[in-house]
């Protein structure tokens, strides 16, 4: 064996260790995109890294997510992780007919999935007006995970678009024994009023694809949460104006693009820059109050910085720095920051334009 594949080998120990112990999954998207470039093609290190990164990106980058799934899938086409995550990322750009036939896909390697049943079911009700196709998926979701209220709201409310109002209520009423809403109140006040079509209480989105499905987590932790707590992180999910994520990230994009215009990057580079972004705000930007960093454009100095130093663009710190308006030390700091957690490295394949001199 050689010493690249021990290497990988140990490497991905790392990262299961790590995501065993992690408070954020997503600290080890820099472990993952090292395993994805050092293992082999199509080797069990390299399908690890791949399902986990589009597992992780799913909600913040679901384009991307969907290449790794992709790649998960030409080498094991009936992972039902991959076809599962694959559909989450279509439902999330908009493709519901995509992301029908992907959840579809998951439930054929693994048909008791309560999840995909659900998510699947969801989708033809909610995103495809579909409901009497729904109820099937709904009701086979229902009797294996009952206890969710999401899965009970997801039934009730298809029960009501085909006229089986009083089987509606009964499935709410039971799951608001165990919680309650302000989504199941409303869903209710909807079915007193006799479920109008024309003021239809539509759930928020088409329910995003539960960890233990697509991430293969046992079902005492999905026990072990509020269930109604999932309508509400898909309501906010499907606010994004509200998001401060999304805050920060707009005004990071505007900094940065006021800043890329004065430096000598081409159209490509300014666009990597901005996929950067994503990746970089959850990282380097702080909460409101807290000391140090220089602010958001020191970010997007370093977010800039990166594809300078990734393409070997020949261009300074202080050269950057100064179409930013900030210190040399403060991009200095944020990049250095940028550059461990991203695991970021020259022609570094996820952000270069330019082949590796």
């Amino acid at each position: 064996m050689d010493a690249r594949r021990l290497q990988a080998q140990e490497l991905r120990r790392q990262v299961e260790w790590t995501l065993a112990r992690a408070v954020d999954p997503s600290d080890v998207l820099p472990m993952l995109h090292r395993l994805a470039r050092l293992a082999d093609a199509g080797s069990h290190e390299s399908l690890f890294a791949h399902l986990h990164l589009a597992e992780l990106l799913v909600e913040r980058d679901p384009w991307r997510a969907a290449l790794f799934a992709r790649r998960v899938l030409t080498h094991r086409p009936n992972d039902d992780r991959g076809w599962a995550t694959l559909a989450l990322c279509q439902t999330l750009l908009g493709n519901y007919k995509f992301a029908v036939s992907a959840y579809r896909q998951a439930l054929t390697s693994s048909p008791k999935n309560p999840w995909y049943s659900h998510n699947l079911g969801h989708l033809l009700d909610v995103a495809l007006g579909r409901a009497t196709e729904a109820i099937g998926w709904l009701r086979r979701a229902y009797a294996s995970a009952a206890y969710s209220g999401e899965v009970a709201a997801s039934y009730a409310h298809a029960l009501a678009r085909v006229g089986r109002i009083g089987e509606a209520r009964k499935v709410l009423a039971r799951a608001m024994k165990r919680t309650s809403s302000r989504e199941h109140s409303a869903l209710l006040k909807w079915l007193e009023q006799g479920a109008p079509p024309d003021r239809d209480h539509p759930l928020p989105r088409p329910a995003p694809v539960h960890r233990m499905g697509a991430g293969g987590l046992v079902d005492r932790e999905e026990r072990a949460h509020d269930p109604a707590n999932d309508r509400v992180k898909a309501e906010a999910a499907a606010t994004p104006r509200r998001s401060p994520f999304l805050a920060q990230l707009a005004e990071v994009e505007a900094t940065l693009g006021r800043g890329l215009a004065r430096l000598p990057l081409d159209a490509r580079q300014r666009a990597r820059a901005k996929a950067l972004a994503r990746d970089a705000i959850a990282l380097l930007v702080r909460p409101a109050g807290s000391r140090g960093g220089g602010g958001l454009s020191s970010v997007a100095a370093a977010i800039a910085y990166a594809i300078v130093y990734v393409d070997h663009v020949p261009l300074t710190q202080a050269d950057v720095a100064a179409c930013f308006r900030v210190s040399v030390a403060s991009l200095r700091g944020r990049f250095g920051e940028l550059r461990t957690q991203l695991d970021l490295l020259p022609g570094d394949a996820r952000y270069a334009t330019l082949p590796l001199r």
